[in-house]
């Protein structure tokens, strides 16, 4: 193993700690949250989706944000197909033929609070995403790796 991939993996736990003690916040408020980082959304305090910005305070108002769409909601969107159980069409097809669904999902992401971790350095963004998904177990049903 290069010793590059063990520092980086080496902080790993580090970020899990600092992601867990951070304060659960409500969706609207984001006053204290990092440009860059990791955050995850947590519904009756269970995570359920971890997401990886350059641009967090702004990210997450997107996934709730009334006038999102399927691209900058993406969260949302996840969770109409699940609740439609995984639809046949283009994505472009369901969020018009489902609006009001899509909306209603949009409402639930704005009900949920979140955490974050701030880390600005790349590499360890990929790889503590790709760890707390694991970790926290939001993997497959909410995080998953399909570049679609």
């Amino acid at each position: 193993m290069s010793t590059t991939f063990q520092e980086a993996t080496d902080k790993m736990k580090q970020y899990m700690e600092k992601l867990i003690d951070s304060e659960e916040c409500p969706w609207e408020d984001r006053r204290d949250v990092p440009q860059q980082g990791i955050y995850v959304f947590y519904e009756n305090e269970k995570p359920i989706y971890v997401g990886r910005s350059n641009r967090m305070r702004e990210r997450i108002r997107e996934h709730g944000a009334e006038s999102s769409d399927r691209h900058s909601a993406t969260f949302a969107f996840r969770l109409l197909r699940l609740e439609l159980n995984k639809p046949d069409g283009s994505a472009g097809d369901i969020e018009k033929k489902h609006r009001g669904e899509f909306r209603r999902q949009r409402e639930r992401v704005r009900a949920m609070t979140f955490r974050r971790v701030k880390i600005t350095d790349q590499l360890e963004q990929t790889l503590f995403e790709i760890y707390s998904i694991l970790e926290l177990g939001t993997y497959p049903q909410y995080n998953d790796f399909d570049t679609h």
